[in-house]
């Protein structure tokens, strides 16, 4: 006799009351995970940078008006024209260029640990063998942790985009338009798509690893090599320019050796694909910089999350309940 605890058989069909254990599934492991003490700092600095961005992309644009009133008089004495003032032309929303990097930073890492937790918890606690004793489809598990991640998800970026709204209320000059509050949930819906995809390969990570150290040390390697690394070999960007929204989208000196890989590893940099559609977004790119065309990276990042998704499905899928634990 097979003692091994499992799920519901998987060739069995899936009733339509499993589904309505999703909704609980997601809501306990949301419980667990933000119980842990790395989501819960890393989330709160995110959130501490989502409060400042607005005042320092404003302070950096009032201190260029700045610049330019002083210029006015120099000019004139000098008889020369006086070109149009640069800080007019800059696009309201670009005063939250800067959380293009919070976002692929400490939201991204936020978001790689969270999906480690969600279902990494579970494993360690040994609480998988009973609920295989449930009856409870592995689908319905994997659907109510993919639920957990996006609610999660979903709850900070509402928390940052309220906070970036009031601050942009606030803070003096500032008039937005429709357009302009419209681009910023569309920021925060591509926003939503980075961190999701990130959160699913912790996700994934979590459930194939067979030691905890290497369910989040795979998902942090990919991320550190989609951020730094790869940026450098697909368009010579400096890893520290990295981190600078408005120099990662400039256009730097290229080569034979660089458009060949970036033809190869291009479609794989997920930040890239981010940095530049938050530009595009939010109208920050230097001037006489082209805006890229939106479909492209809008394309990978959902072709990423839905292929993620597809993987954490398989791999709960093929989970052996039995041997739930980590092996550190």
């Amino acid at each position: 006799m097979n003692n091994r605890a499992q799920f519901a058989p998987r060739s069995a069909p899936l009733p339509a009351a499993q589904f309505g254990l999703v909704w609980p599934i997601a809501l306990a492991s949301l419980r667990v995970g933000f119980r842990d003490r790395t989501v819960i700092w890393l989330t709160a600095m995110f959130l501490a940078m989502v409060l400042v961005s607005a005042y320092l992309g404003w302070s950096a644009t009032h201190t260029l008006d700045a610049i330019f009133q002083k210029a006015i008089p120099v000019l004139k004495t000098l008889g020369r024209a006086v070109p149009i003032n640069p800080a007019s032309e800059i696009s309201p929303l670009s005063d939250l260029r800067n959380m293009t990097t919070y976002v692929s930073l400490l939201g991204a890492l936020a978001a790689i640990v969270l999906g480690t937790q969600l279902i990494g918890a579970d494993r360690k606690s040994g609480v998988l063998p009973l609920i295989a004793s449930r009856p409870v489809s592995r689908i319905g598990l994997a659907l109510g942790k993919i639920l957990a991640l996006v609610l999660a998800i979903t709850g900070i970026l509402l928390i940052a985009a309220a906070v970036n709204v009031v601050t942009m209320l606030l803070l003096p000059g500032q008039a937005l338009n429709g357009a302009d509050w419209g681009s910023l949930a569309k920021f925060y819906g591509v926003s939503a798509l980075c961190l999701t995809a990130f959160g699913l390969l912790g996700l994934f990570c979590a459930t194939v690893a067979a030691s905890e150290s290497l369910a989040l040390l795979i998902p942090v390697t990919i991320w550190l090599a989609m951020t730094f690394v790869l940026p450098q070999l697909t368009g010579n960007i400096n890893p520290m320019a990295a981190l600078n929204p408005i120099k990662a989208t400039l256009v730097p000196p290229g080569g034979s050796f660089f458009n060949t890989v970036s033809l190869v590893l291009g479609p794989f940099s997920l930040i890239d694909a981010y940095r530049s559609l938050a530009a595009t977004i939010l109208g920050f790119a230097p001037e006489g910089q082209p805006l890229r065309p939106m479909l492209p990276g809008l394309s990978l990042l959902i072709g990423a999350n839905f292929l993620l998704a597809l993987c954490v499905l398989r791999a709960i899928w093929q989970f052996d309940a039995s041997r739930s634990d980590y092996n550190d």
